[in-house]
């Protein structure tokens, strides 16, 4: 089973539905003063990735365009491993009303496959978060023009603010997710049983060649350590050999000057 490239809102998805709860997340500092998050505005043109921790100061971290759903999880799932996050918040798209989306349907649908690439790469340690980012787009259009206006610079047209309104809008879906402290977030689950299992599998298998791996480097520092004590001790067996000869050349040496000197002096 692969993944929907969603390359048309109309594709109809290989993906079983995303199975989801309305989840009432810990109402307190203590789990969220220290999670890690990155935050995704998802968009079939262009997506936005953001990160903060504890939802202080959500930073911007990159604006993806050109890649297909599974191509985009990949590269997501890069920056939670390189960026050690925990968590990921994912921007739902509904209608004014709170009424889901057709936007919002592709939404959970690469949801799914985001979390077959998290179960794949990292398991069960990650969590994905749905957020209404309702406004979210319109909010980061207007903080991008307040803060150009109160810097006296040109306001930024439509065609401008495309190159970074995404991933302010994952600043966005950040913020209100930590301001609400995650609650009435929908936690994305695999509903199916046997994409489960195989996420699983290939994970273990992932640990095992990590492992192996890891033993590989130790064994080859070891040897590495091995070799340079040995050529140390050779090294130094050498100097004490060639001293010991020299010394040695230097007492025949001598030997032979007595020995003439003594010829002479009978002569």
């Amino acid at each position: 089973e692969v993944c929907n490239d969603n390359t048309s809102s109309s594709s109809p998805s290989s993906l079983p539905s995303t199975a989801t709860s309305s989840t009432v997340l810990p109402s307190s500092d203590d789990s969220f003063s220290t999670l890690r998050s990155i935050g995704v505005d998802y968009g079939l043109t262009r997506t936005g990735i953001a990160i903060t921790t504890g939802g202080y100061h959500p930073r911007p971290l990159d604006i993806l365009s050109g890649y297909n759903s599974t191509e985009l999880s990949t590269i997501i799932v890069n920056y939670v491993q390189s960026e050690q996050a925990t968590n990921i918040v994912l921007g739902l798209p509904l209608h004014k009303d709170g009424s889901n989306s057709e936007q919002s349907t592709i939404t959970r649908e690469f949801g799914q496959c985001l979390l077959q690439e998290v179960r794949r790469r990292c398991g069960k340690g990650i969590s994905i978060t749905l957020w209404d980012e309702r406004y979210t787009s319109k909010e980061a259009a207007s903080r991008i023009k307040a803060e150009a206006i109160a810097r006296n610079q040109r306001i930024p047209s439509a065609s401008d603010l495309e190159t970074e309104l995404d991933a302010d809008a994952a600043c966005i879906i950040l913020e209100d997710y930590y301001k609400e402290f995650g609650q009435d977030g929908e936690i994305v689950l695999l509903e199916n049983v046997e994409m489960e299992k195989e996420c699983e599998m290939i994970y273990l298998q992932n640990l095992k060649y990590q492992e192996e791996m890891r033993k590989r480097l130790l064994d080859e520092r070891e040897r590495g350590r091995n070799a340079r004590q040995e050529m140390i001790a050779r090294v130094r067996a050498l100097e004490e050999g060639g001293s010991g000869v020299v010394e040695g050349g230097d007492d025949d040496g001598s030997k032979k000057k007595k020995k003439k000197k003594k010829k002479k002096k009978k002569k």
